[in-house]
């Protein structure tokens, strides 16, 4: 061991900060770095504006500004730095923008990035919870198990006290929605990781005629030649340019193979691509080669998580990468030549190494000390040895989560000092190449990847068919031997995604957790973002020592899906549905109607002024579109039949001109749809759906008439986009309507309230009249070819013009609906909303045969446990509790929820609907309805409607 005398220089020059601000790192040009000197890239980091070039991280470019702290940990709140200065970089977890949880150490730097530190308060040097730290003991592992049991009306007391553990960052209410895509591919090969062994199989598969898809997490390919030697930069040239020269290989950079599923149903995440933030390939790959390499693993000791700390690896990509020095004083613990080359390169960017620290004869590195970084390092001979750098390389984890995905399980090999795949596990469609398979100079990794890629190709039948040809003999892979060091013995961070101790492990096994899995999720140690990628062999080691047993008998933790954090848009991916308008549209967009997206439609959502257009169909005659509204065409002598099996009411009378109002239930009793259906004819009905439930119902009617009823003669044909469909409301409804219809006798008597007609509109024939009455009032539903949809809006408006009309959109129609107490099934039903509880209940017609849902519905009945869809209006008729508010019982316990609520321009006061348990039901019974801000309001049960309650207005 060699050991430098301290420099007054280091001294000076050590930390981040002092009177002048951090000291800049940046080093002179250096051969292989891949930022680009030629320009410069403004950023902002918690308010202070800084300067990268194109190619930095964001922790680079802040590191060459002489910057170390740049996050809080987990629990304690200690400060954290550079770690891996990978995608894998605990300490490096910031806020971009609206973007939480961004990896800095892989995110590259963007001009006007606003970059913040998360869940630091008031600033990231002074963050108070760090005081967490002087509670340590109380805060031990397991103690959010054993503290917040009882009292239990504490319990939201304690789950305020939780939440400031959440160490993340935020999404403002307002964030932009990002644009996520899905794309499918059947490559022959999918090749998972893009070092020099990833490569080499790549193009050897691509050789032997195999369509490739090469997938690399860094931001291009290479691996651990980017930041080697002059040697290993030479190699990397070779390696591209042959990738570069197969034209069958796509190459997939900033992306991620997530998981292997049978038959190698692969998805992969593609970042950092033209206008998307995210895309989800599902690629159906032939064969599978895993070639990800080997991830260094951290060494355990006290103090092993100060800024200053940091892998050999990480050391050598900030200088080799991005010409930033790490320090200016080291201390190095090599067990490896990946450590003796850290030295070389420490020195060729002026790091004065202080002491390289073999433990190859047996020497170590105890303790780090200092309190915001590294300022002193001691050393296994009780030494202390001032620095503000330690770089640790003692050994390596080999990634083998899609291998375990495969059926794969890893054996821990003591010769290599880590868990390695079982080749024998692995399906014929997976293989394994380069590092994680072996240990060898860089020409035997490459010949070894070179024949996995042959092999693969072969497999995939990529040259004459599945299996032709004699399988490729794979060279065999030495394993190296390397020395077992995981821990030093004197404390220290295990997981420092979790702040998980070793002391946390040990605590853990004298309670009886004594398992690797329930350590696991006792201690949560490798369940944070590195997801045991980094701790996994740390954790198994110090819990073996812990139980006396071998590291080899306790095993490891099972890697599932996914292997990358994945985001909900990429799983989403672009909607890919069509989006529809009606004919109307046109119209409406040149009258300034606010547009609605509702399911596949564009739908006006008002035209300025809701209040105003209820009060037009309250007091004159308004038209809406409802175009929509799912219609399906019914034929045949069995309709009636289907009818009585969809529906929870009686369908056999329903006469020739009549219309009746049904809903239909899931075999589970839930509410599934609502609408109404006329018969047209002897055998000819139409029948209409939500808007959003349209195509499910028509495949609901199929599944039942081809599974169940093949025999009935009923012909279904879904007619929704066939006709343009416009509601007509309002007292003066039948007086504008008359106006445009010749053979179709409107008078009360004639054309009565729940009927049919089919006639002639402005002209057109073949249209469809129903009266019917959403909104409350005497109203007429007409469906007309869609091709004249446009032309019959057009007629009405000019034919009403001196009757007042004027047009509503759907949130005028949810104020009428609701002040009529008109259920809106998804919206004041929800997926467990029974019959019982939608307010249908003298619908339900549980003497008939047989209707779906029926075995449910007696159940409910007899229970009669059930909530209730009830009226409700507050005291304060000024208050309009928002949808969703929760209504509280008596206990303070959750009764029921706002499901509808809005201001009635009719009433002049707030009205609402609301799902309630039955001993609150009662009308005139007041409840509290706890509002968003945590404030409280009464307000009374009612019936559920709201304006005439004798419905009056719409059987005139």
């Amino acid at each position: 061991m060699s050991i430098l005398p301290t420099s007054r220089r280091a001294r000076s020059a050590t930390g981040a900060g002092g009177a002048g601000g951090p000291a800049p790192m940046r080093l002179a040009p250096r051969e292989g770095e891949v930022i680009d000197r030629k320009r410069s890239v403004e950023f902002r980091w918690n308010g202070t504006p800084y300067t990268g070039h194109p190619g930095d991280t964001i922790v680079s470019a802040l590191a060459a500004a002489g910057e170390r702290v740049f996050s809080r940990s987990y629990k304690y709140h200690r400060p954290r730095g550079v770690l891996t200065a990978s995608y894998l970089d605990p300490g490096a977890m910031v806020q971009v923008g609206d973007e939480p949880n961004v990896r800095a150490a892989h995110r590259l730097v963007a001009a006007g990035m606003d970059v913040r530190s998360q869940n630091t308060w008031p600033s990231l040097r002074y963050d108070v919870k760090a005081v967490n730290g002087l509670v340590e003991r109380f805060l031990a592992t397991g103690f959010y198990y054993k503290t917040f049991i009882k009292p239990e009306p504490l319990w939201p007391l304690y789950e305020k006290v939780l939440r400031t553990f959440v160490h993340a960052g935020e999404i403002p209410p307002d964030s932009a929605p990002g644009c996520y895509d899905q794309r499918y591919a059947h490559p022959d090969v999918v090749v998972a990781g893009g070092g020099p062994a990833g490569m080499a199989a790549a193009v050897a598969a691509a050789r032997a005629g195999a369509t490739v898809m090469l997938v690399e997490e860094e931001h291009q390919l290479g691996g651990h030649l980017r930041f080697g030697g002059p040697a290993e930069r030479a190699r990397l040239r070779e390696l591209a340019a042959a990738v570069a020269a197969q034209p069958g290989i796509e190459v997939l950079t900033d992306a991620v193979v997530e998981a292997r599923y049978d038959d190698n149903w692969i998805p992969i995440v593609a970042r950092s691509l033209p206008g998307i933030d995210e895309r989800l390939i599902k690629a159906r790959a032939g064969t599978l080669v895993v070639a990800p390499g080997l991830v260094e693993r951290p060494y355990v000791f006290a103090g092993n998580d100060l800024p200053g700390v940091m892998l050999s690896t990480a050391a050598r990509r900030l200088i080799n990468l991005y010409a930033v020095r790490p320090g200016h004083r080291a201390v190095v613990l090599t067990a490896n030549p990946e450590g003796d080359a850290a030295v070389a390169d420490l020195e060729s960017a002026g790091v004065e190494v202080a002491a390289v620290v073999d433990a190859r004869r047996g020497e170590t590195v105890t303790a780090a000390h200092g309190r915001h970084g590294v300022r002193a390092v001691e050393l296994g001979d009780g030494r202390r040895v001032e620095a503000d750098l330690l770089v640790t390389a003692v050994g390596w984890t080999a990634p083998t989560s899609l291998l375990n995905q495969s059926g794969d399980q890893p054996v821990y090999d003591p010769r290599a000092a880590r868990f390695r795949p079982d080749p024998a596990r692995m399906p014929d469609d997976v293989l394994a190449a380069g590092g994680i398979a072996g240990d060898g100079d860089l020409d035997q990794l490459v010949a070894h990847a070179d024949a996995v890629g042959r092999e693969a190709a072969r497999r995939a039948g990529a040259a004459g068919g599945a299996g032709a040809g004699s399988a490729v003999a794979v060279p065999s892979l030495a394993v190296d031997e390397h020395p077992e060091l995981f821990s030093a013995g004197t404390g220290g961070f295990v997981d420092l995604s979790e702040d998980v101790s070793a002391k946390d492990i040990t605590t853990a096994v004298a309670e009886g957790y004594d398992s690797v899995e329930l350590a696991k999720r006792y201690t949560t140690a490798t369940m944070g973002p590195t997801q045991g990628k980094l701790e996994t062999v740390n954790t198994v080691a110090i819990l073996a020592a812990a139980t006396g047993r071998s590291i080899a008998e306790t095993g490891t933790t099972t890697w599932r899906p996914m292997y990358a954090p994945i985001t909900l848009g990429a799983l989403a991916g672009r909607p890919h549905q069509p989006v529809r308008y009606s004919p109307m549209q046109p119209w409406h967009e040149r009258h300034g109607a606010v547009p609605l997206v509702a399911g596949q439609w564009i739908r006006p959502e008002h035209y300025g002024d809701p209040a105003a257009e209820v009060t037009a169909v309250r007091t004159g005659v308004g038209i809406i579109d409802v175009t929509p509204i799912g219609k399906l065409d019914l034929q045949g002598p069995d309709v009636a039949k289907l009818l009585e099996l969809l529906y929870v009411n009686k369908w056999q009378k329903l006469g020739i001109g009549r219309v009746r109002y049904g809903v239909m239930c899931a075999e589970d009793g839930v509410v599934l749809d609502d609408g109404v259906t006329g018969r047209l004819g002897e055998q000819h009905y139409l029948m209409s759906t939500t808007s959003s439930g349209a195509a499910t119902v028509w495949e609901w009617v199929e599944n039942w008439l081809q599974t169940a009823h093949p025999d009935w003669r009923v012909h279904v044909t879904p007619v929704t986009t066939a006709y343009a469909s416009i509601n007509i409301a309002g007292p003066r409804s039948r007086d504008l309507l008359a106006r445009l219809t010749t053979d179709v006798d409107l008078s009360a008597e004639a054309f009565g309230y729940m009927n049919v007609r089919t006639g002639t509109v402005a002209g057109i024939a073949d249209c469809v009249l129903w009266r019917i009455g959403f909104t409350g009032e005497l109203s007429y539903e007409i469906h007309v070819p869609a091709s004249y949809g446009l032309h019959v809006w057009q007629r009405l408006l000019d034919a009403g013009a001196d009757l007042g009309v004027r047009p509503f959109g759907v949130e005028a129609q949810r104020v009428l609906r609701l002040e009529k107490g008109h259920a809106i099934v998804g919206q004041d039903t929800d997926g467990l909303t029974q019959a019982f509880s939608a307010g249908v209940d003298e619908l339900i017609k549980l003497d008939k045969p047989d209707f779906l849902g029926k075995p449910e519905l007696v159940w409910q009945h007899q229970r009669g446990t059930h909530p209730r869809l009830v009226g409700l209006q507050p005291l304060d008729g000024s208050i309009v509790p928002p949808e969703a508010s929760q209504i509280l019982d008596r206990a303070g316990g959750i009764a029921g929820r706002v499901t509808s609520s809005r201001m009635s321009p009719t009433l002049g006061r707030a009205i609402g609907l609301a799902q309630l348990d039955p001993e609150l039901a009662v009308v005139g019974t007041h409840v509290t309805v706890r509002l968003p801000d945590g404030s409280d309001v009464t307000a009374e049960v009612t019936e559920r409607v709201h304006v005439d309650p004798q419905g009056e207005r719409q059987r005139v």
